[in-house]
């Protein structure tokens, strides 16, 4: 159930649905490049780099498709762009490199209509989709399979445009989730769009405001950005 092959060809599943209705505010830290609501239309590799849920091309796909991964706080979205696989110091602190930082935004988005999405946030709706904690908590040596498990979920999941799950990097009792959006090619050319602008501006966390919200937010987890380096 949790790391092993994909079921065959002849199993079925019943995901459990969860919508996030129209409206919804959504937060992603991205290249400063792109716009906040921009889908990445590269597929991940399928044993190298990339993120959890990203979609790859496989003998699943029906692609292209294009994939987006947004969090349901600032909060979450930092930590799980930022805070992943950072070495903690003797002090129990731990520092953001301003490479990480370099030429990134935090953007605020919102949903532009109903968002139908497998819910993947507690041990039945894991269950639901023939999987357990480790398809949303392993670590990333494991994303090129839960890469492909994603394929297969969503084959199994007819109209929901992506996934929920819980924060690995921001836990506990009030943390919030992250979601990954598909868009495959029919939705690109005759549904209508996911996601729209909101009206707040995006923050360069390379800037002066930027370190300063960034450190701000993170410091109860003892996280902090590293500084410039001062130029002479």
């Amino acid at each position: 159930m949790p790391d092993q092959m994909i079921p065959q060809p002849s199993v079925t599943a019943t995901p459990r649905l969860h919508v996030l209705p129209a409206g919804t505010e959504l937060w992603r830290v991205h290249s400063g490049r792109r716009a906040g609501t921009e889908f990445k239309d590269e597929p991940a590799d399928l044993h190298w780099g990339g993120g959890r849920f990203c979609y790859i091309r496989d003998e699943l796909s029906t692609g292209p498709v294009l994939y987006l991964y947004a969090a349901m706080s600032p909060l979450a979205a930092l930590c799980e762009t930022l805070a992943r696989d950072l070495r903690t110091r003797e002090d129990g602190r731990r520092r953001i490199r301003q490479a990480q930082v370099r030429d990134r935004v935090l953007s605020k988005v919102e949903a532009a209509v109903d968002l139908c999405l497998v819910d993947l946030t507690d041990g039945p709706a894991l269950a639901a989709v023939h999987q357990s904690h480790w398809l949303v908590t392993s670590e990333a040596p494991a994303y090129p399979r839960t890469r492909r498990w994603a394929s297969w979920i969503r084959g199994q999941a007819g109209s929901a445009v992506g996934f929920r799950w819980p924060s690995r990097q921001e836990f506990g009792r009030n943390a919030a989730d992250v979601c990954v959006l598909y868009l495959d090619e029919e939705t690109r050319q005759h549904g209508p769009a996911l996601l729209r602008p909101s009206s707040q501006a995006p923050l360069a966390l390379d800037s002066r405001d930027g370190r300063r919200y960034v450190n701000d937010l993170l410091e109860p987890l003892r996280i902090r950005v590293q500084e410039p380096r001062s130029r002479k």
